[in-house]
């Protein structure tokens, strides 16, 4: 396993972003893929925001499967890693529990911390089996074409979204969510192009009021178009994200320039920024879904 600190791959990932971004392509918005992430040998599935640090290489490098695995693990096969190959940035980590004393009420309670570290995997794409036994079409042929979740994802999420004790008006051109009377507006469900279209708009303004000081607590009066607006918005895309690829939802909220163009001015002030607004996200993801994620090769 290859380790690097945090600071100079949150650099890297911001500058692949930019790139992107740059280009109209938010690359969490693709479409999440038939097979989901996940390492090819030990067929494990990554989670959290892995999947979207995968998609980032994909769309940049347009390989064609989402499969990757370590450079021991090609090793161990006689496969080699093909010159000028580019490694997958990807982390390992999740939340521990600390018991602490209240200073004032003396007191024990836990405290929650994250702890993760990085690691490097490459893309099948990367890969020469010539030398080797051991083909890449044998881990291919059980991954390809299967899907993440044998249930019907509609059904799932109208499950879900009916546990929730947030109020929704349907009606009118607008979605959006009202911090003051903590409610969520959309417009018809028959308004909407596609079908996943009205669910991955519905879970971005569901992550949206897991701001509210009752439940995550983040800052949500912000003025539009500044930069604490943009990151709330990009907390609630990616949010949405990991909802829809929780759910088997194909993501398909528009690109807006005025998004685009807000979050690439976070982005450049910034190069934690991305990994940040990720960390709201999953916080918000696992209060929705009461999931820890936690993640490894």
């Amino acid at each position: 396993m290859v380790t690097a600190t945090a600071t100079d791959k949150n650099q890297l990932i911001t500058d692949k972003l930019i790139t992107l971004i740059e280009k109209g392509v938010k690359p969490w918005s693709k479409p999440w893929y038939a097979s989901p992430f996940q390492n090819c040998i030990t067929n494990h599935i990554y989670r959290g925001i892995n999947p979207i640090l995968c998609q980032i290489d994909l769309v940049i490098n347009n390989w064609e499967y989402p499969f990757f695995l370590t450079f021991q693990q090609a090793k161990e096969l006689n496969w080699l890693i093909k010159k000028g190959s580019k490694a997958t940035w990807i982390k390992w980590g999740g939340t521990y529990a600390k018991e602490v004393e209240d200073p004032e009420t003396k007191e024990t309670k836990k405290e929650y911390k994250n702890s993760f570290r990085w690691f490097s995997v490459f893309n099948i794409a990367c890969v020469d089996d010539s030398k080797s036994v051991h083909k890449i079409t044998e881990y291919l042929k059980p991954l390809t074409g299967v899907k993440p979740n044998n249930f019907n994802p509609i059904l799932q999420v109208d499950n879900f979204i009916n546990t929730l004790e947030i109020k929704t008006v349907f009606g009118g051109p607008v979605a959006c969510y009202i911090p003051f009377s903590d409610t969520i507006k959309l417009p018809n469900r028959s308004d909407f192009i596609s079908t996943e279209g009205f669910y991955s708009t519905y879970l971005h303004e569901i992550v949206h009021s897991t701001g509210h000081h009752s439940r995550c607590a983040r800052p949500l009066n912000n003025k539009k178009g500044s930069s604490d607006y943009a990151f709330e918005e990009l907390i609630a895309d990616l949010g949405s994200a990991f909802l829809c690829n929780h759910f088997a939802i194909n993501y398909s909220l528009e690109s807006h320039a005025s998004y685009l163009d807000s979050w690439l001015s976070v982005l450049r002030s910034d190069k934690t920024a991305f990994l940040k607004a990720a960390q709201k996200a999953n916080q918000a993801f696992n209060y929705l879904i009461g999931d820890t994620v936690v993640d490894e090769q």
